[in-house]
C-alpha cells in the first residue's frame, strides 16, 4: 500500500509548501536585529532576563546545583503571572500577543470573577524559546559556561535591567509568590500589573529606558563578533529613520507601510537603501503569494476535472477564460492572453496592478480556481515590471530559487505562445516544487503537506488543502516593540506616531 493511500489522520497545511519562505524572511531578518515573527513585545526583553537572574539568585546563591527542568518551572509560572497581569487586572490595558493567554484562557476568567487559581505545575518555557535568541541579539543574554551546567549568561545589560526591575520591585511579596506560593490571587495580580503586564511600561521608567538603549546601541562583543553586532544594528538603525520617515504618512498597519513604500520605490531611480531592502521584502512577499496562487489554482482545477495531466489542467483553465468579470477587472486582456505571444500577454497586464494595495489580496483569493491562475501570471507579470527600477537579481548563482526562476522566465518571454510559457511556470515554479519540498520534509519525518501526488502524467489530488498564503512580517512586531518600550506611540486611528521626548 503505497503511503498516501493510508488513513490521512497525521497530516497538516504546511507552512512552507513550495519552499521559499526563507528568501523573503530572510531578506527581513536582516533589518530588525533579532527581532522574530513570533516575538511580539517589548517588556519580554526584559523579564526574561530578570526572570532568569532571579532564579539563579534564589537557587544558585543558596549552594544548590542548576536544574534546567527547575528553570523552566520558575520561568513557566513567570509567564503565568505575565497573561494575568496583562488580561485580569482592572487597571490592566489588554494587548494582543501574550505567550500562553489562549492555553490558561480558563484560569484566566476565574481569576477576573474573584477566585484563586493554582499556579501551573509545567516546566517548559514559551518566553525562553520564543526571547532568548532576541535577547541575545541585543546583548541581554547570553550562552552560559558548559563547565558549571549553566546555560544561559545574564550580561551587564541583563544585569543592570535586573537591578531597575528589582529596585521596583523591593519589599514586593510577589518575589516570594513566584517562587514558592502555590496559588495565584486577584489582589497579587493587581499589585504586579506595573511590572509584569506587558502593556503597562512606563516610557519614563529606567526599564523603559534601558530597553531603549539596548535596541539602539550596539554592546560589546567579541572580536570575532564584532562586525556583526555593528552591521545589524546599523541596518536597525536605518530601519527605525525609515519607520519614523514611512509613519509620518499614516500607515496604520505593516502591511500598509509595506505597500506604500514598495509603490514608492516602484516609481523612484534612486530610493535610500532601507526603502529599497524593505521594497524587496515586500516584492518577495508579493511574488511568494503570487506562486502559492498558482499551486491552489493547480489543487482547484483538479478538485473540478478529478486526475489530469498539466496539459488537461491548462485547458481547463484556457475553457473557462470567457466568462469572468472578476479576472477582467484585473487583467481586462486576459481573455485575449491565449492568442497572443507570451510577451504580449506579459505586457498586456496593467503596470499598476494591486500596486499600493496591501496583502492579502482579496480580489485573488475570490477567484474561480482556473481564474486564479490567470491571476497568478497577471500578478508575477506586473511585479516583474514594478520591481524594474530597484531589483538586483544574481541569476548566476550556483542554486537559483523558485521565485528567480519565475522571474526569469517572464524576463525572457518571447514571441513563442503565452500558453507555453504559462505551463513552464505551473510546472517548474509550482508543481514540481511543492512535491520536491514535500517530499523531502515527510522523508525527514515531518507530517504530510502534500496537495496532490503524480501518478504517471496524472497529477491526484489530496484531502489537504488550504489557500494562497504569504509570510508573515516582522515589521508588525517590530512597530509594537517600539510602542512597548516607548519610542512610538499607537493613536486612535490605529496610526503610529513618534513618541515626544
Amino acid at each position: 500500500m503505497i503511503f498516501w493511500s493510508e488513513d490521512v489522520l497525521d497530516d497538516t497545511q504546511g507552512l512552507d509548501i513550495l519552499g521559499i519562505r526563507a528568501l523573503d524572511q530572510g531578506l527581513e531578518a536582516n533589518l530588525v536585529n533579532g527581532i522574530t515573527t513570533i516575538s511580539a513585545r517589548g517588556r519580554y526583553f526584559s523579564i526574561l532576563p530578570w526572570a532568569i537572574k532571579q532564579f539563579y539568585l534564589e537557587r544558585l546563591e543558596a549552594g544548590k546545583p542548576f536544574v534546567a527542568g527547575e528553570l523552566g518551572a520558575y520561568l513557566h509560572r513567570v509567564e503565568f503571572l505575565v497573561i494575568a497581569a496583562s488580561l485580569n487586572a482592572p487597571s490592566g490595558k489588554p494587548g494582543g500577543s501574550i505567550l500562553g493567554s489562549d492555553v490558561y484562557s480558563e484560569e484566566m476568567k476565574r481569576l477576573k470573577s474573584g477566585e484563586a487559581v493554582p499556579f501551573p505545575d509545567a516546566k517548559g518555557s514559551r518566553m525562553l524559546n520564543t526571547y532568548y535568541n532576541p535577547c541575545k541579539a541585543i546583548g541581554l543574554l547570553d550562552e552560559g559556561r558548559s563547565d558549571n551546567g549553566v546555560p544561559y549568561k545574564i550580561t551587564p545589560r541583563g544585569d543592570d535591567l535586573w537591578a531597575a526591575r528589582s529596585e521596583a520591585l523591593k519589599g514586593s511579596p510577589i518575589l516570594k509568590i513566584l517562587y514558592s506560593q502555590h496559588q495565584l490571587d486577584p489582589e497579587t495580580v493587581e499589585k504586579a500589573v506595573p511590572q509584569f503586564s506587558v502593556a503597562n511600561l512606563d516610557p519614563s521608567s529606567a526599564e523603559a529606558d534601558l530597553l531603549r538603549q539596548a535596541f539602539h546601541t550596539p554592546w560589546k562583543a567579541s572580536p570575532v563578533h564584532e562586525q556583526t553586532v555593528q552591521t545589524r544594528y546599523a541596518r536597525f538603525s536605518e530601519t527605525r529613520q525609515w519607520i519614523d520617515a514611512r509613519i509620518s504618512e499614516g500607515g496604520t498597519s505593516a502591511n500598509e507601510i509595506l505597500s506604500g513604500n514598495f509603490a514608492t520605490c516602484s516609481k523612484m531611480d534612486q530610493p535610500d537603501l532601507a526603502s529599497v531592502s524593505w521594497a524587496e521584502f515586500e516584492w518577495r512577499r508579493r511574488q511568494h503569494y503570487a506562486l502559492e496562487l498558482l499551486l491552489f489554482s493547480v489543487c482547484g482545477v483538479l478538485k473540478l476535472a478529478g486526475d489530469s495531466s498539466i496539459d488537461r489542467i491548462l485547458a481547463v483553465v484556457r475553457n473557462q477564460t470567457e466568462n469572468s468579470d472578476d479576472l477582467f477587472d484585473l487583467w481586462p486582456h486576459a481573455k485575449l492572453s491565449w492568442t497572443v505571444s507570451a510577451q504580449d500577454a506579459a505586457a498586456s497586464v496593467p503596470d499598476n496592478l494591486m500596486l499600493g494595495k496591501r496583502l492579502p489580496f482579496g480580489a485573488f483569493n475570490q477567484l474561480k480556481s482556473a481564474h486564479q491562475m490567470l491571476g497568478a501570471f497577471a500578478l508575477l507579470s506586473a511585479l516583474e515590471r514594478q520591481t524594474r527600477r530597484f531589483r538586483k537579481v544574481d541569476f548566476n548563482k550556483s542554486q537559483t530559487s523558485i521565485s528567480d526562476l519565475a522571474l526569469r522566465l517572464l524576463i525572457q518571454a518571447d514571441d513563442g505562445p503565452y500558453e507555453k510559457l504559462l505551463l513552464a511556470l505551473v510546472e517548474t515554479c509550482a508543481v514540481l516544487p511543492h512535491l520536491k519540498v514535500t517530499l523531502r520534509k515527510m522523508a525527514n519525518g515531518q507530517k504530510c503537506s502534500l496537495r496532490f501526488f503524480p501518478d504517471g502524467n496524472l497529477l491526484r489530488l489530496t484531502a489537504n488543502q488550504a489557500s494562497a498564503g504569504f509570510s508573515g512580517s516582522r515589521l508588525d512586531n517590530t512597530l509594537g516593540i517600539l510602542v512597548d518600550i516607548g519610542e512610538l506611540s499607537r493613536q486612535s486611528d490605529g496610526s503610529y506616531a513618534r513618541r515626544a521626548a
